[in-house]
């Protein structure tokens, strides 16, 4: 695998899915869920990546741990999707256990050969959590969730994501590979192609971006660490500068209209269509910029965040001053290795899953899910969510932004298994994100 070049077979091979879901699934964090999902004691979630499936349970009101979904007498799946039990009861022969694992009924045990309780306990999968997110790893001897997560954690404090709640989330069946899903958000370099509408006041016209809009669509240049990757949305390319880095006061324009209504329209439309990364707090901050006087020095975005602070305080939120080098660092979005991107925000993040579906490299489950931050007053409210799941994208109403980037998808899988394509060529500016996910990917696949 050259520096740029990813060979299709990643993608379409089956025996390479059979190499990820052995060797790379097996072996490393991965978000299972919110700790908000799992509101009482006795609340689990099932977590699915490819042949395995994994439950995460609320033990007590302190302690969420994670199980092997499989019964120790003839290996039966416990439970599925999610529910609120007192037990895990085997829906075969009626076995149960404790939602610590241990075993509580073995049915005429008295006819067994004689096992210990340890021996019959369930399977454990390590679980830890960073800013409201449940993670689980199979292997027992992985690395701390902390350190595997390293420098997100650090450059993530800011936004207090664990103050944050879902607002909703979705999952739609894909026709591509998992990775092929997760690539088409891990860069922002086919805006210009894929929502040229984002260029426009006028958000509907979505026709083809000319060679004007080109000049001004936001320049994305990406960033690898040692596991994980993330990309900046910076200005125009003719005058941005990645040392500049990540300004949340600057918003995509027609660069011609009244400043005030291309901030405004910019943060009322991504909360209208794709409901995240703003919220209705900012969608009123940004009413009010539209007919503002805006005081001298200062920018229509600056005076916007102004505005959205301000609101913020007044209705009961903590909000800090994030600073410019925090920006900076935060970036974009962020490909947290394997299968997870997240986008931080203030007041509003998305995070996205990919996951291999039926043991086929040719498709996969996406899921969406938008987390809105919550006033102090809430923090130890309980709240319930369910998330929906569909088999055609254009059935789960999810906005023009989400369904241009799902309309892709099926195409670059037919386009890849055309024999005139042999791998994707990438920005060695733009497109390092998904290069640096294969080639942390190799350290699992092609090692003991």
């Amino acid at each position: 695998m050259g520096r740029a070049f990813i060979p299709k077979t990643r993608f379409l091979d089956q025996e390479f899915l059979d190499l990820e879901l052995g060797k790379m699934f097996t072996r490393t964090w991965q978000i299972a869920c919110r700790v908000e999902e799992l509101p009482s004691v006795g609340c689990f979630v099932e977590y699915e990546i490819g042949r395995y499936s994994i439950l995460v349970v609320r033990e007590s009101k302190d302690s969420i741990r994670a199980y092997h979904n499989a019964c120790r007498h003839r290996g039966t799946r416990l439970a599925r999707g999610r529910g609120r039990v007192g037990s895990l009861i085997c829906p075969f022969h009626g076995w149960r256990w404790n939602l610590d694992g241990s075993i509580k009924l073995v049915l005429d045990r008295e006819e067994f050969v004689p096992r210990s309780d340890d021996d019959l306990g369930l399977g454990k999968v390590r679980a830890e959590q960073w800013a409201g997110f449940v993670f689980i790893n199979m292997d027992p001897e992985a690395k701390p969730l902390l350190e595997y997560l390293d420098p997100i954690a650090r450059i993530f404090e800011p936004f207090q994501i664990e103050n944050f709640r879902i607002r909703w989330g979705k999952g739609v069946v894909m026709e591509c590979n998992w990775k092929t899903a997760l690539d088409a958000f891990l860069e922002a370099y086919h805006v210009a192609g894929t929502h040229p509408q984002l260029f426009r006041l006028d958000r509907t016209n979505d026709k083809i971006a000319s060679l004007r809009e080109l000049d001004i669509r936001p320049w994305a240049p990406t960033t690898v660490y040692e596991r994980h990757a993330h990309y900046s949305a910076l200005g125009p390319k003719s005058s941005a500068s990645k040392d500049a880095g990540k300004d949340p006061s600057k918003r995509s324009g027609d660069g011609k209209s009244d400043e005030r209504l291309s901030v405004a329209n910019a943060v009322q439309y991504l909360h209208e269509d794709m409901g995240g990364l703003e919220n209705e707090r900012s969608w009123r901050a940004a009413e009010a910029l539209k007919t503002s006087e805006v005081p001298e020095g200062m920018s229509a975005g600056q005076y916007f965040l102004q505005l959205y602070r301000e609101l913020s305080i007044a209705e009961g939120y903590d909000w800090p001053v994030i600073t410019p080098e925090q920006w900076t660092e935060a970036g974009s979005a962020w490909n947290v290795f394997p299968n997870s991107i997240i986008l931080p925000g203030q007041g509003s993040v998305f995070w996205y899953r990919s996951r291999p579906v039926d043991n086929d490299p040719n498709k996969c489950l996406f899921e969406v899910f938008s987390l809105d931050q919550i006033p102090v007053a809430d923090y130890d409210k309980k709240r319930e969510f369910t998330p929906e799941y569909f088999d055609d994208y254009r059935d789960a109403d999810m906005g023009q932004v989400f369904n241009q980037d799902f309309a892709n998808m099926k195409e670059v899988t037919v386009g890849m298994h055309s024999p005139s394509f042999d791998g994707h060529r990438l920005s060695e500016e733009q497109e390092m994100t998904i290069w640096n996910h294969h080639r942390v990917a190799d350290r699992y696949i092609w090692t003991d």
